[in-house]
């Protein structure tokens, strides 16, 4: 299995000339490389994600922080990453730029290097956040209001616990809770890993 930087260079040769013109950098996992206990994976990087060419950042920062709180887990001891590498956009009704969910090009462009990604990586278990990842790693059928809080099979072949992403307890309250339940399973569940 190729080393991640080189999965990294390679994604890198593969994406540049396809938006030819276009501004789209990629935004690139960073954290523990070498086999940590957990790879967290996004969706996508928003505005600041890109600003600072980092993932989890800004206001998903602020969520991830939480969610490693919660998990009694350090951002240095884990991997993270997101299944889209660039910020996928539309405009709004104002005619300002916002971020958008990733289209079924998008995903299916960039899973294949996620799996590599995680190959590279080599985690111990990979957790999931939202829909998109959870899709991209599992049959495409898995709805994460079914799977949340529980350990699923991973097409990378790596146990998968399936989150709610932590933005969605800011639009929907009652699932703060629940949240919190399943990330508290996970930091369990994290103590038997071998």
């Amino acid at each position: 299995m190729p080393g991640l930087q080189t999965v990294y260079k390679e994604m890198t040769a593969f994406f540049q000339p396809l938006w030819p013109g276009e501004d789209k950098p990629l935004v690139l996992g960073e954290g523990k490389a070498d086999a940590p206990v957990l790879m967290l994976i996004g969706e996508a990087p928003g505005e600041t994600e890109v600003l600072k060419r980092r993932p989890f950042v800004g206001k998903a920062g602020k969520n991830l922080d939480e969610f490693l709180l919660l998990a009694h887990l350090n951002r240095e001891d884990i991997f993270v990453s997101n299944v889209v590498k660039i910020r996928p956009t539309e405009l709004g009704p104002t005619g300002r730029t916002r971020n958008r969910a990733p289209n079924k090009e998008e995903l299916s462009l960039f899973t294949p290097w996620l799996l590599k990604e995680i190959g590279a990586v080599a985690p111990k278990a990979l957790v999931t956040l939202g829909n998109v990842p959870l899709k991209a790693l599992t049959d495409g059928k898995a709805a994460v209001g079914d799977c949340h809080g529980q350990w699923l099979n991973s097409r990378a072949g790596i146990p998968l616990f399936s989150l709610y992403h932590p933005a969605s307890i800011i639009y929907r309250r009652a699932l703060a809770p629940v949240y919190e339940q399943d990330v508290l399973a996970l930091a369990q569940a994290l103590k038997c890993l071998p």
